[in-house]
């Protein structure tokens, strides 16, 4: 993969988990939407907006006929998935990148739409599997992102836990 548009909840669960230097590590252009920046910008995400301060986030402004087409797919999805999370998808659909969200609705919708989507625990898999990020410390970062009551898939999450604090 060499492009990943993201959504505001990787971002975040990035920087709970101190990942960001290891996920640049990984040689994957990351763009998002200036909807997503904004509300990054709204909630004090101070340590993911240094990334875009520092151009390795590519941050997409659209205009007045993309604005539309993003409200045509939140149409689509019943208002389930939000305006900014649509921007994405919008996006991973123009760029035929790869769509990083945590979020069902908006997962769902890209499914739909026969967009890739990956999540956190993607990101995960490939900082390990690279050899990026060790297995015990992979452990610990997860069930860090566990007890901020991240919304990740607890199943999955223990499963890898436990077979990463065994290494």
């Amino acid at each position: 993969m060499k492009v990943a548009i993201k959504d505001a909840n990787v971002f975040i669960d990035l920087e709970i988990a101190g990942l960001f230097d290891l996920w640049f590590q990984l040689g994957i252009e990351t763009h998002t939407s200036v909807f997503i920046e904004e509300e990054l910008e709204k909630g004090g995400h101070e340590e993911a907006l240094a990334y875009f301060e520092s151009g390795q986030v590519i941050s997409h402004a659209f205009d007045f006929e993309e604005i539309a087409l993003v409200d045509d797919l939140m149409r689509e999805a019943n208002k389930a998935a939000s305006f900014n999370d649509c921007s994405v998808l919008y996006l991973a659909e123009k760029l035929k990148a790869p769509l990083l969200s945590g979020d069902n609705a908006l997962r769902k919708s890209a499914h739909r739409r026969g967009v890739e989507v990956k999540g956190t625990l993607w990101v995960f898999d490939q900082l390990v599997s690279r050899k990026l990020l060790k297995t015990p410390v992979a452990a610990q970062k997860l069930r860090h992102l566990l007890q901020e009551e991240r919304r990740l898939p607890a199943q999955e999450c223990q499963t890898r836990i436990e077979r990463w604090e065994v290494g």
